[in-house]
């Protein structure tokens, strides 16, 4: 007996219905924790660590970089922090824009006019205000990250994010039903994603140069 040739349509209509099957089934599952959900995925995007902030430092502008006074301040005080803790931000400086420079802080948002710098005494160099637009990154307890997994022993999850910053895990930040094979850990259903998304637990600035950070992936 000849096979009956199906349509387009109903061929459409076949794979319409096995994917709202397996669809079905996936939702009756329970999602691992290393998975993002949605209501991670929001956290994520609602307590990132990524802060955009505008503040004003008062600094001394040395004699040579009187004909640019603004790209003499930033190559002086400013650009030799990227990508380093900065203590007066309280973060990593990532970047900056809009620099402009004022005699007084509350004429920082005011638009250009000529600038008067402040000599003290004897001293060469003169002060003004310098206003930036920076970008940090700020990883107060509480907000989220989202991370590859690089590294595993018996105590600790290692995660780098945005390619760059290192977070750890330690034991007792994981769920209860975390387990350790010997060379990997697995979550609940025994399976553990590449990408997790964890909870900033705590940071410290190790030096100037980098900080340390320490995250949980209990209460997410």
């Amino acid at each position: 007996m000849a096979k009956k040739e199906r349509t387009a349509e109903e061929v459409a209509a076949k794979a319409a219905r096995k994917a709202a099957r397996a669809s079905l089934k996936a939702g009756k599952q329970k999602a691992p924790i290393s998975t993002a959900t949605s209501s991670l995925i929001d956290k994520l995007d609602t307590n990132s660590p990524i802060q955009h902030i505008t503040t004003s430092f008062y600094l001394a502008l040395s004699p040579c970089a009187y004909n640019d006074p603004v790209g003499g301040l930033l190559a002086e005080h400013i650009s030799p922090h990227l990508l380093s803790y900065y203590p007066p931000l309280n973060g990593v400086l990532l970047g900056f824009e809009n620099a402009r420079i004022s005699e007084s802080q509350d004429e920082a948002v005011e638009g250009p006019s000529d600038v008067l710098a402040r000599s003290f005494n004897e001293y060469a160099v003169s002060f003004l205000w310098l206003t930036c637009d920076f970008v940090i990154f700020r990883p107060s307890p509480g907000t989220y990250l989202e991370g590859e997994i690089n590294l595993q022993n018996e105590g600790l999850l290692g995660l780098i994010c945005f390619n760059y910053f290192n977070v750890s895990i330690p034991k007792e930040n994981m769920p209860s039903d975390w387990t350790w094979n010997g060379q990997t850990w697995s979550d609940g259903e025994g399976k553990l994603d590449q990408k997790i998304i964890c909870k900033v637990q705590d940071f410290e600035a190790s030096g100037q140069e980098s900080i340390s950070i320490t995250g949980t992936l209990v209460g997410l």
